[in-house]
């Protein structure tokens, strides 16, 4: 993959977790899993709520080469 693809990627996903708006997600996300015995709450908090502000903005697109 090219180098400046992954810097892309990387910038994109830095942007959206130094929101307060990914910070109040994954916190809501986080407190819910927790009620409901999800394993790893806290990890799977984080991962839903990054896929999910990734998916409101524009793809990545990832050559795989």
């Amino acid at each position: 993959m090219q180098s400046d693809t992954w810097q892309q990627m990387v910038a994109k996903v830095s942007a959206i977790c130094v929101t307060g708006q990914f910070k109040r997600l994954q916190s809501e996300l986080e407190e819910l899993y927790r009620r409901a015995g999800v394993p790893q709450p806290a990890v799977q908090a984080y991962q839903d709520a990054l896929l999910s502000l990734l998916a409101e903005d524009e793809p990545i697109s990832i050559p795989l080469h």
